[in-house]
């Protein structure tokens, strides 16, 4: 008897059918709505850091260029003289004697000196 009840209980309730694709168009655009705001906050996201690295790669080449003045100006004639005075350093450049031109002789790697006399000079130390 309860089996019956229980049947023509569902009977005497009004139900409005909720049909089966309306649901799934519902889900699906849902589901493209939710991917496309968080593509739109990504997108911001990456936005907003790249951004800040261009910013830092702008920083850090400007103190690159900054320090190659820096580094020329010390080289300069005038102010390597002054640090070397500065550091009481005597350094002269060598006589022509002294310097050994070096260059690639052949293909297998050996090194050649430029002048022969400098290679006899440099076989008698």
């Amino acid at each position: 008897m309860k089996k019956k009840q229980k049947r023509k209980s569902r009977k005497a309730e009004v139900r409005i059918p909720f049909p089966n694709v309306l649901a799934m168009v519902l889900v699906c655009v849902m589901a493209f709505g939710l991917s496309y705001v968080w593509l739109c906050a990504r997108c911001d996201t990456l936005g907003t850091e790249i951004k800040r690295l261009e910013t830092e790669r702008r920083t850090v080449r400007q103190q690159a260029i900054s320090e190659q003045d820096r580094w020329s100006n010390m080289l300069a004639p005038a102010n390597f003289e002054r640090a070397l005075k500065h550091h009481r350093l005597a350094m002269k450049l060598p006589d022509e004697r002294q310097v050994v031109r070096v260059r690639r002789g052949r293909t297998d790697g050996l090194l050649t000196l430029a002048n022969s006399k400098n290679s006899m000079d440099t076989d008698a130390l």
